[in-house]
C-alpha cells in the first residue's frame, strides 16, 4: 500500500477561499485533508493508493499545472507559489 502526501502553506487570506474549493476535490477524489493544530494554514494531503508511477504524474501536474487544470488555482493561494509545495510517495515495507 503507497501514500502520497502534499503539504503546503495556505496564505491566511485565501483561506476560505481554499477550503471552499478543496471540499468539491475530497468529494470528487476521497483524499483526506488535515490542518497543522499549532500551525494554522499549513495543509497536508494524503492520497492512498497512488502506485509509483501515478504519483509521477501527480507531481508533474501539481508543480507545473496545466490551464484548466484542477490544480491551475493553487499558485495564487500557496504562500510562496508553486515552489513551496512539496509532495512525497511513500510505501509500507511490510506489504513489498
Amino acid at each position: 500500500m503507497c501514500k502520497v502526501f502534499v503539504e503546503y502553506t495556505i496564505d491566511q487570506e485565501n483561506r476560505l477561499t481554499y477550503l471552499y474549493y478543496m471540499q468539491k476535490i475530497i468529494k470528487q477524489t476521497g483524499l483526506e485533508l488535515f490542518e497543522g493544530t499549532d500551525q494554522p494554514g499549513l495543509f497536508i494531503e494524503i492520497w492512498s493508493d497512488v502506485n509509483y508511477t501515478d504519483y509521477e504524474s501527480m507531481k508533474i501536474e501539481r508543480l507545473n499545472p496545466i490551464k484548466g487544470s484542477v490544480w491551475e488555482s493553487f499558485e495564487d493561494m500557496i504562500l510562496g507559489g508553486l515552489s513551496k509545495l512539496h509532495i512525497w510517495h511513500f510505501s509500507n515495507p511490510h506489504t513489498e
